[in-house]
């Protein structure tokens, strides 16, 4: 399957920890729920995603299944 470049792009950061570009994935109105708390815009994303990734170190995969 071929995910848009968007996508691709929000795992790499993610896997990568790069929190600035993980928040560049998003537009400046985009809105993150998350664990009760909303972040709005790309600076509040990028301080949420830092602080979840110190937390938890996730990492996204995506199958072509």
């Amino acid at each position: 399957m071929n995910l848009p470049k968007v996508i691709t792009d929000l795992v790499q950061a993610q896997n990568n920890f790069d929190s600035l570009a993980y928040a560049n994935c998003f537009t400046e109105t985009a809105v993150v729920f998350d664990e009760g708390k909303t972040h709005t815009g790309k600076q509040e994303i990028k301080i949420w995603i830092q602080k979840a990734n110190k937390q938890y170190q996730a990492l996204m995969h995506h199958s072509n299944i």
